[in-house]
């Protein structure tokens, strides 16, 4: 399965920090090269010249930032060249206890991941200043200001000594930024073949194609197995998905008996989540697989309009399939 300054440490005002992890097998070289974006951000040979400035990182560091963005939800619609490309463009940053990263009513200038340490954010109303959110040895902050181009809504103020990872505003508009838009419009057009969503606006269809994680499976791969817990639905968009139970007439023979096949713009795994309980069924591909997958939480804030429809269809398959396997929650 596939799954889609030169040392800002002496700058600052937390320089002197002990924070000998970070420095530890740190190669003290930087490079630059110039990187071409046309306007959907894929390189091309016109267009606009993108500086990459390199901060090289041990492998120490690379593991941290790597587990740090793979958690983070902007950059999920990165491909491999794009992420290694922000990672490399990525330096740290030594905040001192009480000092202030961004300021309300700023312009934003940078995106930041949190390393290490303890950071607040701050909003004043009406002249009182209140704790929104605690950001507390991980997380990231910064995006919306370079996102709308608004003054940023908060402030974000060390607790203690940390450390962040750091993005230029420039890096962060020309490829994560891109690269939301254009895989949103890519699922958009995707998902237009899926009949349920149908009922949903162009605004609902757009949040549900921003949540959605692309996932490609080869011929017979197995999809979840029956007893599995569900956190996730499915919509196919490329090949079939057979879904298969144990043959409950024969159970220590451990064979699956087919239920039914998914073709191109259906969707499944919801019955497990509608009823709250563990996979009663398995799905495995047909072929080369293209799935988009929501996860639960997502669906339960994105799909309420489909919700009653799905519970519909579930009822219509549902009971003559109850009568002959005993239950059914994929």
């Amino acid at each position: 399965m596939e799954e889609d300054n030169l040392s800002p440490l002496a700058n600052h005002a937390g320089a002197n920090l002990p924070h000998s992890r970070y420095l530890k097998s740190r190669r003290l070289s930087i490079s630059a090269e110039a990187c071409n974006f046309d306007s959907d951000g894929e390189e091309e040979g016109s267009g606009k010249d993108l500086v990459v400035v390199k901060h090289p990182k041990s492998d120490e560091q690379l593991a941290r930032l790597n587990s740090a963005i793979t958690k983070t939800f902007v950059f999920k619609a990165l491909n491999d060249e794009q992420r290694e490309l922000v990672i490399d463009s990525m330096y740290e940053k030594c905040v001192a206890k009480g000092n202030d990263v961004i300021r309300q009513g700023d312009d934003g200038d940078n995106f930041y991941i949190v390393d290490a340490g303890i950071f607040e954010a701050i909003v004043k109303r009406d002249g009182k200043s209140e704790v929104v959110f605690k950001y507390d040895n991980s997380g990231s902050f910064g995006e919306l200001a370079l996102m709308y181009n608004t003054p940023r809504s908060a402030t974000v103020r060390a607790s203690t000594d940390g450390v962040l990872w750091t993005l230029s505003g420039e890096m962060f508009r020309q490829i994560v930024l891109k690269a939301a838009r254009k895989k949103r419009e890519e699922f958009r057009k995707l998902l237009q073949s899926v009949t349920i969503l149908k009922e949903l606006s162009t605004y609902e269809l757009e949040n549900v194609a921003d949540a959605l994680i692309l996932k490609k499976y080869k011929n017979g791969e197995c999809i979840f197995k029956e007893g599995d817990q569900a956190y996730e639905l499915y919509f196919v968009l490329a090949g079939a998905v057979e879904i298969r139970m144990l043959d409950k007439s024969n159970r220590q023979s451990g064979q699956q008996v087919k239920i039914t096949e998914c073709p191109v713009g259906s969707y499944f795994g919801e019955l497990a989540w509608l009823k709250k309980d563990p996979r009663a069924a398995s799905a495995y591909a047909l072929g080369n697989v293209t799935l988009a997958e929501l996860d639960v939480y997502a669906f339960e804030r994105l799909l309420g309009p489909c919700r009653e429809i799905m519970e519909r269809n579930a009822k219509a398959y549902e009971k003559p399939l109850i009568e002959k396997f005993g239950s059914l929650a994929m």
